[in-house]
């Protein structure tokens, strides 16, 4: 049994379900989960793997996430570690894997990155603001979080951690 960190940056609350769903999936493997908003992690000693991701918004992860990612970097730099990001929206772009951001492509030789995925995102109606409306007004609005294939990969990371 491994402990692991599952830490998530978020905007809108869409990448929450996604870091509770792999949370879900470890902890039937038997492992012991810490699900947790990034910003409210002050250490990463202690555990043995980490899950951390993202919304990505404009092809960039929320400062929190990035910070955890950069604290692991510093403090555990050897600590496996899968990471994911939510983002693209509409039937065009889902299972589309999005580029991930030019400071964590620069970091990773540093870190012990075992596998990087792209989920879907969602945009729900109770999004405020004038791009969001925006987007549901060009079909952008709905969910496209996968949860079996979220399931699916926090399952491999499950038998990888043994």
């Amino acid at each position: 049994m491994a402990s692991v960190l599952v830490g998530y940056g978020t905007k809108m609350g869409g990448t929450v379900a996604i870091a509770e769903r792999i949370g879900e999936v470890l902890t039937l493997a038997g492992h012991d989960v810490t699900v947790a908003d990034a910003s409210k992690v002050r250490k990463v000693d202690g555990y043995d793997a980490a899950v951390v991701g993202s919304g990505l918004y404009a092809g960039m992860w929320r400062r929190p996430a990035k910070g955890l990612v950069r604290g692991i970097g510093k403090a555990a730099p050897g600590l496996p570690l899968w990471l994911f990001h939510s983002g693209p929206l509409g039937d065009e772009e889902a299972g589309e894997p999005q580029a991930f951001p030019k400071w964590l492509r620069e970091l990773e030789p540093q870190l012990n990155v075992r596998d990087k995925v792209t989920f879907g995102g969602v945009l729900d109606e109770t999004a405020k603001g004038f791009i969001a409306k925006s987007m549901r007004k060009n079909g952008m609005g709905g969910d496209w979080r996968d949860m079996e294939a979220i399931g699916r990969w926090a399952e491999t990371i499950a038998a990888e951690l043994g």
